[in-house]
């Protein structure tokens, strides 16, 4: 027996001025959030959740190790995990940070991108990008 999930999306106006107002798996939390915009135009609407191209609340996170001093990659891996739907679907952030100190002195950058998972093609060139930038940095290019 297939386990199908249904979509309970929030949506204001029509045709032109039609929005998508959230998105929830359970209808009790889609009609409390619709009834908390108070519009009159508010409807929740339900759709069959079901394909790749509908994975809320995963992301993918990529870490990269440099060394602060050579600029080589001393670690690379990444991760797919669960999250809160409602968190950032759909977004890509990407940091730079030092993640080893000795008397002052930086040790080893780690880079760290996470994203939606529908956005790994984005993250993983981001994530590549400010990689070779920050050797770059150290590198002295």
């Amino acid at each position: 027996m297939t386990d199908m999930r249904n979509a309970y999306v929030v949506t204001s106006g029509e045709y032109s001025d039609y929005r998508i107002r959230g998105v929830f798996f359970d209808e009790p939390s889609a009609r409390r959030y619709a009834d908390s915009l108070r519009d009159s135009d508010i409807e929740v609407e339900e759709y069959p959740a079901r394909g790749p191209e509908f994975v809320p609340g995963r992301d993918i996170s990529l870490w990269t190790h440099i060394d602060a001093q050579t600029g080589d990659v001393k670690r690379e891996w990444s991760s797919i995990s669960d999250r809160d739907a409602t968190s950032h679907d759909g977004q890509c952030s990407t940091n730079v940070y030092t993640t080893g100190m000795t008397l002052g002195t930086a040790l080893h950058y780690t880079v760290h991108t996470t994203a939606d998972v529908t956005q790994e093609e984005r993250a993983r060139k981001a994530h590549a990008e400010r990689v070779a930038k920050k050797r770059a940095e150290v590198m002295g290019l």
